[in-house]
């Protein structure tokens, strides 16, 4: 029996084996903006902090979740349909919002630029150009490039950016090492 692989080969997959190069030019292009670091600087003022997303943008904010509740900053996963329906009044100057999505420009992400109320939002998305971006208090970008379908390079990157980011301790002043990412410098991930 033969298996025939153009079946499965196609921009999918594709986008699937450029990963890796999707990585590295997030890594090679990090900038920690300093207005971010103002933001992170005053997570003791908020009274609360919504991770929201939709899709795989909304389950990449889950290891953030995590730490952030490791460091004793609590923290919401909110899906955005959900932030900006059921839960708008929070959107306000207590609240700092990290909002992840890859275009910026989905209905939900142009909802939470109308209803939000002064919430700081910090942005992660591929489009420096969105509503999302420009709507955000700190932008981080992931620099993904085009996609065929369903996010699979935003995905990793947006992961490794929210690590680079530092959005729960901004110890770093410059870009951390690759090692650090990895997690290879102490066995673990840097936090």
């Amino acid at each position: 029996m033969t298996i025939d692989l153009r079946i499965i080969e196609g921009p999918y997959l594709q986008d699937l084996l450029a990963q890796p190069g999707a990585l590295n030019d997030t890594y090679a292009n990090f900038e920690r903006p300093s207005n971010l670091m103002r933001v992170v600087c005053r997570l003791a003022e908020f009274q609360r902090v919504v991770l929201t997303g939709m899709g795989s943008s909304y389950y990449a904010l889950h290891p953030l979740n995590l730490q952030l509740n490791d460091h004793g900053i609590q923290s919401i996963m909110l899906e955005t349909s959900e932030l900006v329906h059921y839960y708008s009044r929070a959107l306000n100057p207590k609240t700092l919002v990290v909002a992840v999505s890859q275009s910026g420009e989905s209905a939900e992400m142009l909802r939470l630029a109308q209803v939000n109320q002064g919430a700081p939002i910090i942005a992660v998305t591929n489009n420096p150009d969105g509503t999302l971006a420009r709507h955000a208090a700190a932008v981080l970008f992931t620099h993904a490039g085009h996609e065929f379908s369903v996010s699979c390079k935003a995905y990793v990157t947006t992961l490794m950016t929210l690590q680079c980011g530092r959005v729960v301790r901004a110890r770093y002043r410059g870009k951390p090492s690759q090692a650090a990412i990895r997690g290879t410098s102490n066995g673990s991930l840097p936090g």
